[in-house]
């Protein structure tokens, strides 16, 4: 199994030009997004689903990628929303967190199945992709994931090593489909 992480593309809120945490995206957010699709193609990456969360800037992306990739997106979690920094600077709110608890207990529904052949696109956020990677890896939560960068579009890549029996982080935060202006 492989699971991709992918942040969604540049929303009104990241460019400072709505106060709205639930914003659409920018036009270049949109355009981040058809680069991130146009490469999953290029690339020739089957992606089997495509979840993403409540939110409209990860929403909007992850339809932007399924027209291009022509993968219907398969359903959409509140798990998957973004999850407030503060969370992960103390063990106390991370312990006490239904939250984050929730987040796990879906990844491990979604990874059940770790030895199929399939491949699985999470569009979400920053924060939420920081914990979903720290869990995977079983990297004890806490301030130090808030060191690893995502940017708009960045794309982190999970493998299941059947070998090893666990996962490994293949790529993290790859921007590569994205030149110039739209980094």
């Amino acid at each position: 199994m492989k699971i991709i992480l992918a942040r969604h593309g540049e929303s009104e809120h990241n460019a400072k030009t709505s106060e709205d945490k639930n914003s659409p995206l920018t036009k270049k957010g949109k355009i981040q997004a058809e680069h991130l699709g146009r490469r999953l193609k290029k690339d020739k990456i089957k992606i089997d689903k495509i979840y993403t969360s409540h939110l409209i800037r990860s929403k909007q992306t992850a339809e932007i990628i399924s027209k291009i990739i022509k993968v219907k997106v398969h359903e959409n979690f509140e798990e998957f929303n973004e999850y407030p920094s503060g969370n992960l600077r103390s063990k106390i709110k991370i312990l006490l967190n239904s939250r984050i608890r929730k987040l796990k207990k879906l990844l491990n529904e979604i990874a059940r199945d770790k030895e199929k052949n399939e491949t699985i696109l999470i569009v979400a956020h920053g924060v939420t992709n920081r914990i979903i990677i720290g869990h995977l890896l079983e990297i004890p939560l806490g301030k130090q994931l808030l060191r690893l960068t995502q940017d708009n579009t960045g794309l982190n890549v999970m493998v299941w090593n059947q070998n090893f029996k666990n996962w490994q982080l293949k790529s993290m935060n790859d921007i590569n489909h994205l030149t110039g202006k739209f980094k």
